[in-house]
């Protein structure tokens, strides 16, 4: 690092070779105004704001784009300057309507800041008034072009955070707008509605549906905390405004994960289901009635000694570490059975089958982290849509194929999940996919593209049987495109494969192992990890994994069921077994189909009123802040938990 010496309004300081002159202000506490410049973007230059005087120099130059040399000398708060500034500013305010009493940001907004730093209490340059249109059709996102002064942030947020290009500009000169593609609302574009464009706006131009008027940042308390949603593991800054959720935003635009995603930026603020805030136990009637705790956890305990210890446990892997712990001692000591799983719990024990396979491990270690995907010069995705239920990791794909060209090959039997990115689609009938990918290893063997010898000594046993023409018939993939798909993956140098519940649905082990193979003979690996991942569904399915509880149990044996749902919602699969069990015990949030077939319902916090430790599918252990205050006399899952343990002659802590 060559280090560069200048000056700075009579001060000497230090930079760094590459670094501007705004950023050495910045990095030395020197103040200078700016609009289209943000932490985390790229810089372009375009409001001239952050201007300041070079000596040597003709005229004003952007701080922002303007490389620093030994020797400069540099000043930043002139008269002149002053007055330029001010005249901007100006300038920015004829050219849209920016009526401060109607906008949304009023009082959060950077322009409005500025010209009540420039005392800008009049202009002298006539208005133009154009009438622009607002863009409303999006479920969560309104663009006022009204609003907008062109800085091309959002523009920049959706290219190089969200790597979603779908914002630009359209038409030139005084017509010139921000659109979604080829001129269309932004609620039928490829918007991924990640809100990255929100976050980055310095006005009122783009703003949430489900913020708007809720209050001013300077109103608000804000706190950081993670997602409670998918694995992934996402730092969220809350804020919030007497008990209620306001808004959610990363905390950084320049993370790995700053991103964010529709779930976690806009999902945890929309309308929810009626809350449960009491127990309800079923009375002779029929119907669910309310009642104390210490009556539902009686009745629940008499459940559980009627089930003489057949009692079936199934949580949600979305609760904190602390109370997954604390229901499994619930399960083994106090209600002496067995059995247990949690939601996702079939998921893991296929990828734990298949990582013994493989080499006989266990534990999900030999995975890399997400971050890495970043670096990828070639990613494959088998059985998984990442878009869908974690689309942060395909914010991360959508980096590699723009930042690195790295080409990208998606294996589904139904869709192409990345049908704007992806360079290839295999198509193999469904429940193929395992001989698809042994006849890709078979291929890139074949091809001299991998070392067989790094491959597991089942595996290449098993490839001696594999003929291609027999899985080209029986998978319907072309064998151009297979051979081709073959090359692509061989020849990278960073290659990952993505797998996740599409794949793993099919309970097949083999196909695990595979990938894992591929990724061996390929050298695909860095010491101990393979550039292989499956995605984690829910935000603790790694720590409820390692904490034990997915050990599974025959689901037509289990008649009484313990459900600790959460906030979480029930699949359509999970309703389906609950309607055959006899007896059913539901802690939960929310009334859902499954509360109403209940036989005693407790209550549960949301995810706001939560705290504890959650595991993200990097191994990651997070914290979950609570953010809400709960409605006072509502029980924690661990006391609920607890209550029911005393009925029982047991004691928890």
């Amino acid at each position: 690092m060559n280090e560069i010496s200048l000056t700075i309004n009579n001060r000497k300081v230090k930079g760094k070779a590459g670094d501007t002159v705004l950023e050495v202000c910045k990095a030395n506490g020197i103040d200078v105004p700016t609009l289209c410049h943000l932490d985390g973007l790229s810089d372009i230059g375009a409001c001239r704001l952050c201007v300041v005087e070079v000596e040597k120099e003709r005229r004003p130059v952007p701080s922002c784009t303007y490389p620093i040399r030994e020797g400069m000398v540099v000043r930043t708060d002139s008269e002149k300057l002053e007055i330029y500034r001010r005249q901007i500013l100006e300038l920015i305010f004829t050219e849209h309507n920016h009526f401060c009493m109607f906008c949304e940001a009023s009082g959060d907004c950077e322009l409005q800041n500025l010209a009540y730093r420039y005392q800008m209490d009049n202009v002298r340059y006539p208005y133009t008034f154009p009438a622009l249109s607002v863009d409303a059709i999006s479920n969560y996102l309104v663009i006022d072009h009204n609003r907008c002064i062109l800085c091309g942030r959002c523009v920049r947020a959706c290219s190089e955070v969200a790597a979603s290009n779908t914002l630009s500009f359209s038409q030139r000169g005084w017509k010139t707008l921000v659109t979604a593609d080829l001129e269309q609302p932004l609620g039928e574009s490829s918007c991924r509605l990640c809100g990255a464009c929100v976050q980055s706006c310095p006005t009122g131009a783009i703003f949430s549906k489900l913020s708007l008027y809720k209050g001013k940042r300077e109103d608000c308390q804000e706190i950081n905390t993670v997602c409670p949603l998918c694995g992934v593991g996402c730092e969220l800054n809350v804020l919030v405004r007497d008990n209620n959720l306001v808004k959610i935003e990363a905390p950084v635009l320049n993370g790995a994960r700053s991103a964010l995603c529709r779930m976690g930026r806009f999902g945890l603020l929309e309308p929810t289901p009626p809350r449960i805030s009491s127990p309800l136990i079923r009375g002779s009637h029929g119907e669910l009635e309310e009642c104390s705790l210490a009556e539902a956890a009686a009745a629940a305990a008499k459940i559980v000694t009627r089930s003489k210890g057949g009692l079936a446990g199934l949580i949600s892997s979305r609760i904190p570490e602390e109370t997954l712990f604390l229901f499994h001692r619930f399960m083994t000591e106090a209600v002496g059975s067995e059995s247990l799983d949690t939601l996702d719990g079939e998921l893991y024990r296929t990828v734990s089958a298949g990582i013994r396979e493989f080499g006989g491990q266990t534990g999900l270690d030999i995975e890399p982290p997400i971050n890495d995907l970043e670096t990828a010069d070639c990613i494959v995705v088998v059985g998984a849509d990442p878009e869908t239920t974690n689309p942060v990791v395909g914010t991360l794909i959508g980096r590699a194929v723009n930042q690195n060209g790295a080409r990208l090959i998606v294996i589904n039997p139904s869709r192409d999940v990345f049908p704007l990115r992806s360079d290839l689609w295999l198509k193999p009938e469904a429940g193929t996919e395992g001989s698809l990918l042994s006849s890709l290893a078979k291929v890139l063997i074949d091809k001299k593209l991998a070392a067989p010898q790094k491959a597991s000594s089942k595996f290449r046993d098993s490839l001696q049987q594999c003929r291609i023409d027999d899985v080209v018939s029986a998978t319907g993939v072309a064998r151009e495109k297979l051979e081709r798909a073959a090359e692509v993956y061989g020849s990278a140098k960073r290659a990952f494969i993505i797998y996740g519940e599409e794949l793993l649905a099919a309970k097949d082990a083999g196909a695990v192992a595979t990938i894992l193979n591929l990724a061996a003979v390929t050298g695909n690996r860095e010491q101990d990890r393979l550039r292989a991942i499956s995605l984690k569904p829910a935000a603790n399915s790694r720590g409820a994994w390692q904490l034990g509880l997915a050990r599974g149990f025959k689901r037509d044996k289990a008649k009484v069921v313990y459900l600790l749902l959460g906030d979480e919602p029930e699949s359509e699969a999970l309703l389906g077994w609950l309607r055959g069990v006899s007896s059913l015990i539901v802690q939960a949030s929310y009334y859902s189909p499954a509360v109403y077939m209940a036989d005693v319902v407790l209550p549960s916090p949301t995810w706001a009123e939560r705290e504890g430790k959650y595991t993200d599918m990097d191994g990651r252990s997070r914290e979950l802040k609570r953010v809400l205050t709960p409605k006072e006399g509502l029980p924690q899952d661990e006391e609920v938990l607890i209550e029911i343990s005393e009925k029982l002659g047991s004691q928890l802590s």
